[in-house]
């Protein structure tokens, strides 16, 4: 058989044809919504209130493409971030109560813990007052060698002098240590009883009866 050159050209025609259907449907496209009324409304272009509403997208032959919900007010994407935000915070709850449970199997077990927790922290306390003791009473020797010097009118030690000021330091370092385990403890007294009646919640919530 001779190759004829009329078959591409048919070819081309018809592909053609078609893309000029498709570029039309394109353009004859159509948007609809229905306002608060229920009334459809139909335009060429997309309006506020396609907006407002949501809106469908036709063809040109009046089939829908897709649909498109209406905007959100920033009162409702608010809301919708409050909302998704209270989940998660709930979600977190329920699983850092779980894992609670899970590490207490008694309420005793928790107890016990955390009063070792605050146990531990009175021990550093004691050893930190003992050693802040010490030091304090140090200073007070290195502070009354330094005035003999002065009351004898003689220049004090340059070695007293930086001892003085380390064994200072020493006992400003171990009061703000006290300080800072003495809040700690404060805080772990906190936790504890909001922990406990977390514990006590959680645990009657898994033991109620599920509908």
């Amino acid at each position: 058989m001779r190759w004829s050159p009329a078959i591409p050209l048919a070819v081309l025609l018809v592909m053609a044809s078609g893309r000029a259907d498709l570029a039309s449907a394109a353009a004859h496209r159509q948007f609809r919504w229905t306002d608060a009324a229920g009334i459809p409304h139909f335009s060429d272009t997309l309006t506020k209130d396609a907006l407002r509403f949501g809106y469908d997208v036709l063809d040109g032959k009046g089939n829908v493409v897709k649909h498109v919900d209406r905007q959100r007010t920033t009162e409702e994407l608010l809301a919708a971030e409050a909302e998704a935000e209270a989940t998660r915070v709930a979600e977190q709850q329920a699983l850092s109560d779980k894992r609670m449970l899970t590490a207490y199997p008694t309420e005793q077990d928790l107890v016990t813990a955390r009063q070792a927790q605050i146990e531990s922290i009175d021990h550093n306390i004691r050893m930190a007052s003992n050693s802040l003791g010490v030091q304090e009473r140090g200073l007070s020797d290195l502070l009354a060698q330094a005035a003999s010097y002065d009351h004898d009118k003689a220049p004090v030690p340059d070695a007293l002098k930086k001892q003085i000021e380390s064994t200072r330091k020493s006992v400003d370092t171990l009061r703000a240590y006290i300080n800072r385990r003495e809040n700690e403890k404060v805080e772990a007294r906190k936790k504890f009883e909001s922990d406990l009646a977390r514990y006590r919640k959680a645990r009657e919530q898994e033991n109620a009866p599920q509908p």
